[in-house]
């Protein structure tokens, strides 16, 4: 699976980081994608419009996602790539040499390629017996300032996601089953679905458990789904990521689809490629044919940038489009 993050497109008023050398390079990677990978390529686009991008992929790299990691950064308009390959040299060597390859093809020069293991690091264009020892740096300080984090591994991304055990788990159940037995109509939804959403950033508590049961059987139709997703405020990203986070964390798996795309369309749009990625396998497991989450997962793919998948529909918009009547 490739996983796109961007660094400095998104990060507000913070510094942008700096990247001076291999070992800022590889200490930067684990902050663009929001954990320290293993058996990974990373390709990083540079030189490009709109600031760092990180591609991660497994290192059984085939030439055809060798390709399309490089067709991505190239149609971006990155003028070149650093690649990092991280592993034992047997498997880690021929993802970069395959990496390599591809970005030649499409006419992108590679500022470095390196390997890391075992807290070395080696580089390809500059081969040495001994790999150099990787040590603290300052771009990690800035990373923390900045308000960045990076989790021990992909697995502790999932698991920040993944909903909370039991007795939470029981809990949840317990309350979707008494919402599922109260009957609203669309208004009364729309009702519920704008109170819950205004509630973002404004200082009010995150929901209990009754109200996120209620909100996500709300979620379950299309309409109201949608009326959510367009009162996604680009002004307020972070509160709308981490109120998606809180709400899917504590909702019934039949529900989870919708509240999981809409965590993955906020991480998208900050650049999060790496959360979005694992929102979406949550929504996946439960519809494995949801169709936002196809849509998403196709914008990520693509490699899109985060200002480019902004909806720009208003509720308005939305209300003309299922021709409603106007609020009163």
């Amino acid at each position: 699976m490739c996983e796109r993050a961007g660094m400095d497109e998104t990060r507000g008023d913070a510094a942008p980081l700096v990247i001076r050398g291999p070992g800022e390079l590889i200490a930067a990677i684990p902050y663009m994608l929001g954990y320290h990978p293993a058996h990974s390529l990373v390709a990083v686009g540079v030189g490009g419009p709109g600031g760092a991008c990180a591609v991660r992929h497994g290192l059984e790299l085939a030439d055809g996602v060798a390709a399309h990691i490089a067709g991505l950064l190239s149609v971006h308009g990155f003028g070149g790539a650093l690649l990092v390959g991280y592993g034992e040299a047997a498997v880690a060597d021929p993802a970069v040499a395959s990496a390599r390859r591809a970005l030649a093809r499409v006419g992108l020069e590679v500022w470095d390629a390196l390997r890391v293991h075992d807290g070395r690091y080696w580089s390809y264009l500059r081969p040495a017996e001994a790999g150099v020892p990787l040590t603290p740096t300052t771009l990690e300080v800035q990373a923390v300032v900045n308000g960045m984090v990076a989790l021990p591994s992909r697995e502790d991304l999932a698991a920040f996601v993944a909903p909370l055990p039991d007795p939470v788990a029981s809990a949840v159940a317990r309350e979707t089953a008494l919402a599922e037995r109260q009957r609203f109509d669309r208004a009364a939804g729309l009702r519920l679905v704008r109170e819950v959403v205004a509630g973002v950033g404004s200082g009010r508590p995150p929901p209990g458990l009754a109200e996120i049961a209620r909100f996500t059987v709300a979620l379950s139709r299309v309409r109201l789904r949608d009326e959510a997703w367009v009162r996604i405020s680009p002004n307020a990203l972070p509160e709308h990521r981490d109120f998606w986070l809180h709400v899917v964390r504590r909702t019934a798996p039949a529900y989870r689809p919708a509240p999981a795309c809409l965590l993955a369309y906020c991480a998208l749009v900050t650049g999060d490629g790496a959360l979005a990625n694992v929102a979406l396998d949550l929504a996946e497991r439960e519809d494995p044919h949801y169709s936002m989450a196809a849509l998403l997962r196709r914008a990520l793919t693509s490699g899109i940038h985060p200002s480019a998948a902004l909806v720009r529909m208003t509720p308005e918009d939305l209300a003309a489009a299922y021709e409603e009547p106007p609020d009163p």
